[in-house]
């Protein structure tokens, strides 16, 4: 009797425990799903467009002094050969982002423009007992030019600033005319034409740049181009022409 009762016991005991045992098993739950976002990289090619503003200095614009003359007397030069003007173009380039977020980059470019400007002088060229006078204007245009520079700098996330320098070339036309009036005696012509040089150079600068997307982006740029000097002596006597143009530019670029 004893040993039915004890029995009885436990097993009532084995059966409340059951439940509270079963609670207690662990189960195998999976880890919740952690999207991960994509961080920004500048590295890529990318090809875009620009607009802007440039002004040249021209430097060593000068009369054509005819030779066989005694002395000349300064008569007027009005104006200065500066052009300037709007402009528009395309780039491409490349950039590879470091893991220090330092970005270095490649990049081609060229602009087409109109700028242009015109010199105007006017002298007199002395013999004894004769004076004649000479007019004449010269006018520089530069309609195409380029740069292959490297970029230099670093990644703020999507805010790029950087420094840049290189090669810088353009296309300059410079023609010239003018007219003598001989004393006592008709006017005539004196010279007209014009010559055409690709001038090479260096370039230096800055700029910003922002990516509106993982593709697109948009940057604002300042360079500063010497375009070391060239002779047009058949326009004004040997004279070196010393040519460098200032731009500012805004784009937009697409990155792959």
């Amino acid at each position: 009797m004893v040993r039915k009762l004890l029995s009885g016991t436990a097993l009532a005991v084995a059966l409340s425990a059951a439940p509270a045992m079963a609670a207690d098993l662990s189960y195998p739950v999976k880890a919740p799903i952690v999207a991960v976002v994509p961080v920004f990289t500048w590295t890529g090619f990318y090809i875009g467009g620009s607009v802007g503003y440039g002004w040249t200095s021209v430097d060593g614009v000068g009369p054509y002094y005819v030779p066989g003359y005694d002395s000349y007397i300064n008569t007027y030069t009005s104006g200065s050969m500066e052009p300037d003007g709007w402009f528009g173009g395309l780039q491409a380039g490349y950039n590879y982002q470091f893991y220090n977020n330092v970005v270095l980059g490649i990049e081609a470019d060229v602009m087409f423009a109109d700028m242009k400007d015109t010199f105007s002088f006017g002298y007199g060229a002395v013999l004894p007992g004769i004076t004649d006078t000479y007019n004449a204007t010269a006018t520089a245009k530069i309609d195409t030019f380029g740069t292959v520079r490297a970029r230099l700098g670093y990644a703020a996330d999507r805010f790029l600033p950087y420094i840049t320098g290189g090669l810088a070339w353009a296309n300059v036309e410079v023609s010239g005319n003018g007219t003598v009036d001989l004393s006592g005696g008709p006017q005539l012509g004196w010279y007209q034409g014009s010559e055409s040089e690709t001038y090479w150079g260096w370039a230096i600068g800055a700029g910003v740049e922002y990516a509106v997307t993982d593709h697109w982006t948009l940057k604002a740029e300042y360079i500063y181009s010497d375009l070391g000097a060239t002779n047009f002596d058949q326009l004004f006597n040997s004279s070196d022409l010393d040519f460098s143009i200032q731009t500012l530019k805004v784009g937009v670029n697409y990155k792959f």
